[in-house]
């Protein structure tokens, strides 16, 4: 059986492309396994597109989202930078007691664009999961200026979430360090800037994604577009399938929820295959749903989630449930 491997990470434990290896070592002898990591516009973004159109890591100075100095990732293919906001000014770059929403900008994140511009791209590509920031992409604006407008750069930010401006604060605030005694100024600011991006364009969805990056995104004439639509366009999804002679697709992400069957990369998986497909996650709210044959939690229940999710125990636990299915498949 020819089978494509099409795992989205499993967040805070495994890389898309982890998730894939350990599901092809749970594969029958004969079967002939394809392998394609993707994302959905947040963790592993930019890497994953990267790699997978032949192009390469690039390193740049910038700064983190309290502006202390670093250096940071971001992928280049032809005349496209392909940029995770994370990278700059993503949560794993602070401690949790830094998280401080009055603090923190999304300058770093301007500051790579800029530095993908000056080494000649045209095209720049933003993923913006996994963002610490709350500012509405003000930082970010502030870094580039007029740099983007003046060379004509073409902008598309992939989100994972389709939230408007005005929902960030309230929907993702927390995660970001918004609490009882800086909630009020971190709205004030928002809204002052949902007034100055223009309040029509901030009800785009996606507006709110990244603490509001994407209403900066449409402020400076850029596109907004679902990151898993935008990887599985950009990859050539069905051609690959049919040009491969796939039989079989298993794909998936850390927690399969209704979250997921809003438009989420499993899903958009499963609705542009042409095969049946079956869904493996760490953990499954929703066990069953039409566009899948199958869901299956790969972690056993009553598992501590500390024990859950370390890596080790994450691959062995997929790579059982892979090589369980086929052989009932067999």
């Amino acid at each position: 059986m020819r089978i494509l491997l099409a795992f989205d990470s499993f967040k805070g434990c495994l890389s898309a492309k982890e998730v894939c290896e350990a599901a092809a070592a749970g594969l029958l002898p004969d079967d002939h396994s394809f392998v394609l990591p993707l994302s959905d516009g947040g963790e592993g973004f930019a890497k994953i597109l990267t790699e997978n159109l032949g192009g390469q890591m690039v390193v740049a100075p910038t700064q983190d989202p309290l502006g202390r100095c670093i250096e940071a990732q971001y992928g280049v293919y032809g005349a496209t930078a392909v940029i995770d906001v994370a990278s700059a000014s993503g949560l794993t770059l602070l401690h949790p007691s830094e998280l401080d929403p009055l603090r923190t900008s999304s300058y770093g994140t301007g500051l790579l664009m800029a530095d993908a511009v000056r080494r000649g791209c045209r095209e720049i590509i933003l993923g913006m999961g996994g963002s610490a920031t709350n500012d509405g992409g003000a930082g970010m604006v502030e870094a580039l200026g007029t740099l983007l407008h003046d060379r004509k750069i073409a902008l598309t930010a992939c989100y994972d979430t389709d939230i408007r401006f005005a929902e960030a604060t309230a929907l993702y605030g927390p995660q970001k360090g918004v609490n009882d005694q800086n909630c009020d100024e971190v709205l004030r600011r928002m809204d002052a800037l949902e007034i100055r991006y223009g309040k029509e364009r901030m009800q785009l969805p996606g507006t709110g994604a990244a603490g509001g990056i994407g209403g900066a995104v449409v402020y400076l004439g850029g596109q907004l577009l679902s990151g898993a639509d935008f990887v599985l366009d950009r990859l050539r999804f069905e051609q690959r399938i049919c040009g491969l002679g796939i039989d079989l697709i298993l794909t998936g992400e850390g927690c399969f929820d209704r979250q997921t069957l809003t438009g989420k990369l499993p899903l958009k998986v499963a609705l542009r295959a042409s095969v049946p497909v079956y869904a493996l996650a760490g953990k499954v709210m929703v066990t069953s749903d039409p566009h899948f044959q199958e869901i299956i939690a790969v972690t056993p229940e009553g598992t501590p989630p500390d024990v859950a999710l370390r890596p080790d125990f994450a691959r062995q636990q997929i790579t059982r449930q892979v090589r369980l299915l086929r052989q009932r498949l067999a």
